[in-house]
């Protein structure tokens, strides 16, 4: 399995643990040995859209608990640019001169999820 295909497996993963049609923020749906949790983002803040397919973020906060590994937090912008197989991307953000880049390791990832 290449990158893409592992990227796009983690983040349907990530889909189906919200569900179709959503929860209510706050609300975690558990899976086995995690939960994921999402909840809002900054009400203030533009969290712009994909450079892909023009989809507008809603600044959601996903968190993944899983009972040995932990606590994982990632963006909405994270889990639907994996869903283009996308594994590094610019947030927007510059500190010290510098555009800050987000990189996803996907198998770190995916042991969050039991892949």
């Amino acid at each position: 399995m290449d990158a893409a295909e592992r990227a796009g497996q983690i983040a349907e993963a990530l889909q189906q643990a919200r569900g179709s049609f959503g929860w209510p923020v706050g609300a975690s749906v558990y899976r086995g040995s995690y939960a994921v949790t999402v909840r809002g983002g900054c009400a203030a803040c533009d969290p712009g859209a994909c450079r892909e397919c023009g989809h507008l973020f809603t600044g959601e906060i996903f968190t993944i608990e899983h009972l040995t590994r932990g606590k994982r937090v990632i963006s909405d912008r994270t889990v639907h640019y994996l869903g283009h197989g996308i594994t590094r991307y610019e947030t927007g953000y510059i500190v010290r001169g510098e555009p800050v880049i987000v990189e996803i390791d996907l198998e770190e990832l995916a042991g969050y999820l039991d892949l």
